[in-house]
């Protein structure tokens, strides 16, 4: 994929040296995008998130840009909150069960976006997201404990990333984005890990990256 995609390393890159954001505006960002990627592809958040940013940027109310009322109210007042959050992440960082915990305190961050959210502010844990609990033999239904659909998920990256000598975020980083550009495929029952060479069509994500206002 490094070859052959164009977010391979850059996400590489980022996901090895991930670091907790120096600012209450990038903190502010991290949040954001972790709200508008519920439920959506990286893709079409990062569309969504351009128009988010150029909405705080003129003042104007986030719902304009963004139609769903929750994420939109929800976006502004992390924004309007940033400065406290920033204080208030730095009494978190050194425990990663605290740090989980806060991240799932704040609006429209569930529980498997939380892991998401910890990783990108520094943390080295995979988020157990559908695409990654399948390769590590989780079906989509029955919906097991987040904690334990998260521990398949870290024991699936730690070894490979033993053996690499990369960090665990990113193993899960690289396995992620091989599912989204459809290089690897797996069933809902968690069946067989199929490698698929290919032609990756799929819109970019990383180059699309708008950056929070101020950065």
């Amino acid at each position: 994929m490094i070859a052959n995609d164009p977010d391979a390393a850059p996400m590489l890159d980022w996901s090895r040296t991930i670091e907790p954001p120096p600012h209450a505006d990038k903190l502010a960002g991290e949040i954001v995008w972790i709200i508008l990627c519920a439920g959506k592809t990286a893709q079409a958040a990062r569309t969504i998130e351009t128009r988010v940013w150029d909405a705080l940027d003129a003042g104007r109310p986030v719902v304009e840009a963004y139609g769903h009322r929750g994420r939109a109210a929800a976006i502004e007042t992390v924004w309007h909150d940033r400065h406290r959050l920033f204080a208030e992440l730095g009494e978190h960082l050194g425990d990663d069960d605290a740090l989980l915990a806060w991240c799932r305190s704040l609006p429209w961050v569930g529980a498997i976006t939380c892991y998401q959210l910890a990783k990108n502010l520094g943390r080295d844990v995979p988020k157990p997201d559908i695409w990654l609990c399948r390769l590590a033999g989780i079906p989509d239904r029955p919906v097991g404990r987040t904690e334990e659909r998260f521990a398949a998920c870290r024991d699936l990256c730690a070894p490979l990333a033993e053996a690499s000598g990369d960090r665990v975020a990113a193993v899960d980083s690289l396995l992620w984005l091989a599912c989204n550009k459809g290089v690897l495929t797996v069933d809902a029952q968690a069946g067989p890990v199929v490698f698929n060479p290919r032609t990756i069509t799929a819109r970019p994500i990383m180059s699309a990256f708008a950056p929070a206002p101020g950065n």
